[in-house]
């Protein structure tokens, strides 16, 4: 609730004092919506004749993810007192899953949740949930390799994030700009940043380019080739930047398609953004890195148009794939929660620690059966430490790694004791 909402509602009941209010100040985390925690705390202060009734009891959840979560969000210490019990048994600990990057951490997921599959859970019974979006990438590339059907839920597949079709479009266009199979890529970044390309303009370029049979790229050279206007010399510098990244000796295309974006401009225009730029930045870096794989322009777009087409079909057999705050009011028999490193989560600096903690309480309480969380000791070119929101858990709720075949923490220690003395340990 934010305070235009908060102050309506006090309108609403100016003459009776009469409200009923619903609402969990532990699951607030919509602060940079305008949401204001402060207005459910502070509910009985402006209503003194009210009365709190605490709904502690859970029905969702097993005893030992309740123990994990009210241990993390206990650290709010302004928080509403209240603790959550359920009549269901302990269940299997909280899985604490260490990797040693990304790259493992997403062929970790994979595997595991293909086991679990083999083993009787229904893919869509399942659930991958982050802090930020940028993380789904590397997962989406193992969920494929394994052919593991998944669905993104609020929000957009990596291969079809604005920032992403637009420096592929970079890049399509710098491999030939002289092709007509290079128009589309054309029209997507020739104002991107702004040049002062608008509509009449590009028509102008497009009756050119079918009237000569050429590219729009090569029409465009014709039309802007003795202009002196400032939109002329912003034009003129793009086209000319194409132009010598198409004769580039560079293969990796990782870095080739860095140097375009950086060239062009497009990534100074990211970094003006600001906040809103940075998780476009990200994503990019997370691009770079995969297209480091590959030589060939032709197999990297086939590879782009598989996992856009992938990600786009939703409904039942699909492991769902989420960010947190997209996660609020669902729940999952299994739930894995990736990248719970002390720099993403809650970071290094955070703005709200206490926000980031009720951010991990939601994501903890959407498990019902399981509950796996992982974190990687190098992520994005830097080294990293586990959560301290993980170590809020207290010990006899988590295990250190896969629960395997076991149901219970005394049943895993037993099958690494049972293995242990097979190996000779």
């Amino acid at each position: 609730m934010n305070r235009l909402q908060y102050l309506w509602l006090k309108l609403l009941s100016r003459d009776h004092g009469e409200l009923f209010a619903v609402g969990d100040d532990d699951q607030s985390i919509y602060s940079w919506r305008g949401a204001s925690v402060g207005f459910i705390r502070d509910f009985l202060s402006e209503f003194p004749n009210g009365r709190m009734i605490p709904l502690e009891q859970n029905f969702r959840s097993t005893g030992h993810i309740l123990a994990a979560a009210n241990s993390v969000v206990a650290r709010d210490r302004s928080r509403l007192d209240k603790t959550l019990f359920t009549e269901q048994d302990e269940g299997a600990p909280i899985e604490i899953v260490a990797f040693s990057g990304g790259q493992q951490e997403a062929q970790g997921l994979a595997r595991e949740i293909g086991r679990r599959q083999l083993l009787g859970v229904a893919l869509e019974d399942m659930a991958i949930l982050y802090r930020y979006n940028f993380l789904s990438r590397m997962l989406e590339e193992e969920l494929l390799r394994a052919h593991i059907p998944y669905e993104l839920v609020n929000d957009t597949a990596f291969w079809q994030r604005a920032v992403v079709k637009d420096v592929l479009a970079l890049l399509r266009l710098a491999d030939n700009p002289d092709v007509l199979q290079g128009d589309e890529a054309f029209r997507r970044v020739i104002n991107q940043p702004a040049r002062g390309v608008g509509a009449r303009t590009l028509a102008r370029i497009e009756q050119l380019a079918r009237d000569e049979a050429v590219s729009l790229f090569a029409a465009a050279e014709k039309i802007y080739a003795t202009s002196q206007s400032k939109t002329a010399e912003r034009v003129r510098a793009f086209l000319r930047m194409i132009r010598e990244e198409a004769h580039s000796t560079e293969t990796a295309l990782g870095a080739r398609m860095r140097i375009l974006a950086e060239r062009s401009g497009y990534l100074d225009m990211l970094r003006a953004a600001g906040e809103d730029g940075g998780a476009g930045l990200e994503n990019l870096d997370e691009l770079f890195s995969l297209a480091m794989e590959f030589t060939r322009v032709e197999d990297l777009f086939d590879h782009a148009a598989l996992g856009a087409a992938a990600s786009t079909e939703a409904g039942q057999g699909r492991v769902r794939l989420m960010t947190i705050h997209g996660s609020k009011g669902l729940e999952f028999e299994h739930v894995f929660l990736m990248g719970w490193e002390d720099t993403l989560f809650p970071g290094l600096s955070p703005t709200n620690l206490d926000e980031e903690r009720r951010l991990a309480y939601v994501a903890l309480t959407r498990g019902r059966a399981r509950v796996s969380i992982s974190w990687c000791a190098w992520r994005n070119g830097r080294s990293a430490d586990m959560s301290p929101f993980v170590g809020d858990i207290p010990p006899e709720a988590r295990y250190s790694g896969w629960l395997g075949k076991a149901t219970s923490r005394a049943e895993a220690l037993a099958n690494r004791a049972a293995l242990d003395e097979a190996l000779g340990i």
